[in-house]
Order: structure tokens, then sequence, then C-alpha cells
């Protein structure tokens, strides 16, 4: 094959890895994966068969139980929308992760925070689930896979889990950009502050990489919240949480929007809320 034709089929090949496909549908929900994952999945597994050990099959179980927890996180977070009424696309699995795709979540900013926890939620429905079954070494992996899930996802950083549910608290409050802004200030803190144990235990390039992927995530995260409010941030970010601390004022109740006056969202929020609430 010709040079020109090496370089025409490898971006072909890479798109082709990191395309998903489906797979078919979870509680009539489409899921697919990216091919990427199984191809690393495979060649973890090879590598494992090849080694003097010979722990292919501790591994490969190990995978199981990974992606059985992932798969479940994903459709709590499906589910649990749907329930609320948003309209769930679909569930990806990713080199990353699991992402339940779903539309009507950026306008309702208060139903993230319910929907985000049922993932940790149900990892730790699961890990206590582990605890009443006859102990054993799969039954072990089972129990710290899913606890390490469920509790690392509640850290309040985008793009987890705990930083959506911090901005959904943050949000009653004070308007969307605001409250995203608040949160990012969380999750750079976090960030930091692994990135310095990172360098006190050695690890600093995975810390780095780590830090530098949550503040992304993070601005990404804001930038969407003031194109959607369509105005930028104004208050400061400890003026935010003493608004949640105190909670909405009265006139805000929740069958309704209040007055103008005292609605803390932007003016797209105030006019489509008052709409929803007739």
């Amino acid at each position: 094959m010709a040079p020109g034709g090496k370089r025409a089929t490898l971006p072909a090949v890479i798109a082709f890895l990191f395309r998903p496909m489906r797979l078919g549908k979870l509680f009539g929900i489409p899921f697919r994966v990216v091919p990427a994952v199984v191809l690393l999945t495979l060649l973890i597994l090879a590598r494992a068969a090849g080694s003097e050990e010979g722990h292919a099959g501790w591994t490969a179980l190990l995978f199981a139980i990974l992606g059985i927890s992932l798969v479940v996180h994903e459709l709590a977070h499906a589910l649990t929308a749907r329930r609320l009424g948003l309209k769930v696309l679909d569930i990806t699995v990713g080199p990353l992760g699991g992402m339940a795709r779903m539309e009507g979540m950026a306008h309702r900013p208060l139903v993230e925070g319910p929907v985000a926890l049922a993932g940790p939620a149900a990892n730790l429905a699961l890990a206590g689930i582990a605890l009443i079954l006859p102990s054993g070494g799969a039954v072990t992996a089972f129990f710290w896979i899913n606890l390490l899930l469920g509790l690392c996802n509640l850290a309040p950083a985008f793009p987890l889990d705990g930083g959506r549910i911090l901005r959904a608290w943050l949000a009653r409050c004070s308007p969307l950009p605001d409250a995203t802004r608040a949160a990012l200030a969380v999750g750079n803190a976090i960030a930091l502050t692994t990135l310095v144990a990172g360098v006190i235990g050695g690890w600093f390039l995975l810390a780095l990489l780590l830090t530098l992927y949550v503040g992304w995530m993070g601005r990404m995260e804001l930038l969407q919240a003031i194109m959607l409010a369509g105005g930028m941030p104004t208050l400061a970010p400890l003026e935010v949480f003493r608004r949640a601390f105190r909670g909405p004022p009265p006139s805000e109740s929740p069958g309704g929007v209040g007055n103008l006056e005292t609605f803390r969202g932007s003016m797209r929020e105030f006019f489509r809320d008052g709409r929803d609430s007739h």
C-alpha cells in the first residue's frame, strides 16, 4: 500500500476505535460501548495470560465486576432521570468510564442533584449487599470496587457526581453560573490538594493529569452554564455558599418562583419556571 494510503486509513481506524457501537437496550435505554475499551481490555488480559503468575482468569473477573458496577452506576442515573421527566438518550461505556446522556438536565438544575446522587448510591448499595454475602475473593473485590466507585464519585469536583450534587445544592439560592463557579472553586481546591499529595507521594505525573482534567472539565461546565443562563456569574463564591446555608427565602416556595425581585435565577429561568408553575 502506498504511504499516502496508510495515512488515509489511520484516521479511519482511530475513528472506529472511539465511535460508540450500540449493543442493545437496557430497560429500553440504548446501550453503547466504545471499541477502544474492548481492545484495551483484551490487551490487558493477554498480558496477564502471558505473565509467569498467570492471573488471566482473576483479571478477567475483576474487569467483569468493574464493568457490571459501571453499568449499574449509569443505569441508576438514567432511570432516576427518566422518572423525573428527563429524556434519556443512551448509556455509553468509554475509556474514562460510563456516561448516561440525557436531555433537559441543563434546563432543570435542581433535578441534577438526585440524578447525580443515584449513581454513587447504587454502588454503595451494592457494596452493602456484598457485606451480607458469603466471604470470598470475588465478593471482596465486588465490595471494594463498588465502595470506591461510590465514594470517589461523591468528591465535590467536576465532572464527578459530587460536583454536580454540590452545584445543584448551591443553585437552590443562586443563579446557575454563580453556583457553577462556586462548585468549581471547591473542585480546584481538591485538584490542587491532589497535586500536592502527588508531589509528596511520588506520583506527580498522574496527579498533574488529574488536576488538569478536573480543571478543564470544570471550566467547560462553567462555560455551558454561562451560555445557558445568558450571563456571567456576578456573586462571589463565598456569597453563594452563604445563600445556600441560609436557604431560599419564604417567597420562593417550591410551588412557584415568587416575584422577580426575590428570584435568584436568570430571566430565562424566571419566565420559564413561571409558565411551568401555572
